[in-house]
């Protein structure tokens, strides 16, 4: 079982694909480029959200926040 994640193998597998031949080795190069460009912005994103919850987690232990009054504020 692999642990790659699905993009990244998908990116590799268009850069071996045989598309000389076809005429599409340009846009299957660009089309693998975008693909782990996004995986990492993914991945960037589910840091931030990881970080925001356990922020939310932290002051809900501590009493919680009135995020409404705060937003009314800000």
């Amino acid at each position: 079982m692999t642990t790659q994640p699905e993009a990244l193998r998908m990116a590799e597998r268009l850069e071996r694909y045989d598309a000389e031949r076809s005429g599409y080795a340009k846009h299957c190069h660009k089309a693998a480029a975008e693909l782990r460009r996004l995986h990492e912005v993914n991945q960037e994103l589910l840091e931030a959200l990881k970080d925001a919850t356990e922020g939310l987690k932290i002051a809900s232990a501590g009493g919680g926040v009135d995020f409404y009054a705060y937003a009314k504020t800000a």
